[in-house]
């Protein structure tokens, strides 16, 4: 038959139902109008359906989309689909909803109506640590921009870029953790150097990317070869100190050990960024 009965209205086009122990968002134009709890809704009405337990315990699932803005769940599933295109491990299935991906667009969007707008301090660094994430969140902001008629900062779009890299708690401490890290070596370098180093500059990406590599090959216990380190820390002895502090700054946060051929790799990277500001001057 197709037929539910209607636990929560939403709005005039979202309501929430419940079948044989499993809960369901509808999204359908009019489907909610002049509608209550114990009310009828066809299946034939439905445009979009969503199973929507995972996340929440019973007695959390009406009291949570009482917070939740009903234009945000009727966009969802354009959103899920920027999402499984870009990145097809971050996604939901078709007919699931993320409730803390929700959650976390919901608190952005009613924060940002409050006026209440929260500083990315790291959002170089996650433009340059995870740059598909970035262009995937970027995208999503647009489009909640254009359907929502709301001016969303950049930082945002670097913090949801860091739950499309968290997945489980755990991997997004360990991404926040690694942007903290490179805030600090920033700061370090400028600080040592004695100048104002961009974050969307060249060089400092390059370095960027390149510690990113050095964290991935420590991880994967992968030796690289140095046959000139003996050079460098005889030429470019600054440099090479430099480096040497930037490694114990990783080690420290990332609790990993620096191989003494990767510190030279940082040197040649620090030495590249003091040699073309020589030549700007």
């Amino acid at each position: 038959m197709g037929k539910y009965i209607i636990s929560k209205t939403l709005s005039n086009n979202v309501v929430l139902v419940e079948d044989k122990g499993s809960k369901y968002v509808f999204i359908g134009k009019g489907i909610g109008f002049g509608k209550k709890s114990g009310d009828v809704v066809y299946l034939s009405d439905v445009e979009q359906q969503f199973v929507s337990t995972e996340g929440l315990k019973k007695d959390e699932y009406e009291a949570f989309f009482d917070t939740v803005d009903p234009k945000i769940i009727e966009i969802y599933n354009e959103i899920n689909r920027v999402i499984l295109k870009d990145l097809e491990q971050k996604g939901e299935g078709a007919n699931s909803l993320n409730i803390a991906l929700l959650d976390h667009i919901n608190f952005a969007i009613k924060r940002l109506k409050e006026g209440i707008e929260i500083i990315n301090p790291f959002l170089y660094e996650i433009k340059l640590l995870y740059p598909e994430e970035y262009d995937t969140a970027a995208k999503v902001v647009n489009l909640l921009q254009k359907r929502l008629d709301i001016e969303i900062p950049e930082g945002e779009i670097g913090f949801l870029a860091l739950h499309f890299v968290g997945g489980l708690s755990e991997n997004k401490r360990e991404a926040l953790e690694q942007s903290k890290m490179i805030n600090k070596i920033h700061q370090y370098l400028e600080h040592k150097l004695g100048i104002k180093i961009e974050g969307d500059s060249f060089d400092y990406k390059r370095l960027v990317i390149h510690l990113k590599g050095v964290i991935n090959r420590v991880k994967k216990r992968q030796c690289i070869e140095n046959n000139i380190l003996s050079v460098l820390k005889d030429k470019i002895i600054y440099e090479y100190k430099i480096a040497y502090d930037i490694a114990k700054i990783m080690e420290r946060a990332l609790n990993i050990s620096i191989p003494e051929n990767e510190v030279g790799y940082i040197a040649l990277h620090i030495h590249k960024i003091t040699a073309d500001l020589k030549r700007e001057k």
